[in-house]
């Protein structure tokens, strides 16, 4: 049975603009794709300058359009010297450049999972000091290591690690398809290496730009699954009455019907149902935390809830 007595009040992130307190984190991951793609730009750009050779001839300035971007180029003024096969072999190149970085590691030991596995780590540490906090009966009952080493957390791990190289799998066939589609446009419109150069590193930067934000879900959907978890295996393996208090980073890009749920409290399968519908699991800096419920189903610190409700209102009249 659990009393009063024995919950105590959970601890709220002190960085209030990012509850997920995953700025760092992410920035670095970050750092590690723009690190990436520009190695990926360098040797690209060795291999067309060896590859894409032919003969410039005169002819009318036009505009060739890739996916809905225009750019200006000298149309038919370039003859490429390359045959089939030579096409080919260059496009088989390309995609080796794109997986040696992007693919880098393999399913086993892909490159992004060591920046997932630290996020799992890092949610079911902030839990269980959460609970420890909360409950007398979690923390003489429960260790870190404990938690860490259970089946069920290497499972999701696991889990975590097939979801995160299948992302970065699309990333890349993603880009190599549109990067042949470049190669084999400029080549057949005879567009000149410089134009087509320009073309691909401008089709590079958008592929960059879906791969951070893949990165910034991967990375705090890790942080948050884990929170979640050992609130599920809280109350399962202690009977604790547990929910998850939600806390919104109130920016001012916070979607509308994300700020509405700050300071309140869910299931984790409401949670979850949340993120699986309308994108929401995309660019949010929301977090939940554990929270132990008393007897009617309320968060213990009345002060808490008004001090977080007050949040909300202030964020939505300034909206």
């Amino acid at each position: 049975m659990i009393t009063l007595k024995t919950i105590r009040t959970p601890v709220i992130p002190r960085n209030k603009a990012d509850p997920t307190q995953s700025a760092k984190p992410v920035n670095r991951m970050i750092r590690d794709i723009e690190n990436r793609y520009y190695r990926i730009k360098l040797a690209l750009r060795q291999l067309f300058d060896a590859r894409l050779t032919g003969t410039e001839r005169v002819g009318n300035s036009s505009h060739a359009v890739h996916g809905n971007v225009i750019y200006q180029v000298n149309a038919g003024t370039y003859v490429y010297d390359m045959t089939a096969a030579q096409l080919a072999d260059l496009l088989q190149q390309t995609q080796v450049i794109l997986d040696d970085s992007l693919l880098e590691g393999g399913s086993n030991n892909h490159w992004a999972l060591g920046y997932v596995a630290a996020e799992y780590e890092r949610g079911t540490l902030a839990a269980f000091t959460n609970l420890s906090v909360q409950s007398q009966a979690y923390e003489q009952q429960t260790t870190l290591a404990q938690l860490l080493s259970t089946p069920a957390y290497q499972n999701q791990i696991s889990a975590a690690y097939v979801s995160t190289y299948s992302d970065w799998k699309g990333i890349s066939d993603a880009a190599r398809a549109n990067l042949a589609n470049v190669i084999s446009d400029s080549i057949g419109r005879g567009i000149n290496p410089r134009e087509t150069a320009s073309i691909i590193s401008r089709r590079l930067d958008v592929s960059m730009s879906t791969a951070k934000n893949i990165a910034q879900t991967e990375q705090v959907g890790a942080l948050r699954k884990a929170q979640w978890m050992e609130t599920d295996w809280a109350r399962d393996r202690l009977g604790l009455n547990t929910a998850v208090l939600w806390l919104s980073a109130l920016k001012p890009t916070t979607r509308s019907w994300h700020a509405a749920r700050h300071g309140h409290t869910y299931t984790t399968e409401e949670v979850e149902t949340f993120y699986s519908e309308r994108g929401n699991r995309y660019h949010c800096y929301c977090s939940q935390i554990p929270v132990i419920l008393d007897e009617k189903g309320k968060v213990v610190n009345p002060g808490l809830v008004e001090r977080l409700a007050t949040e909300r209102k202030d964020w939505q009249k300034a909206d």
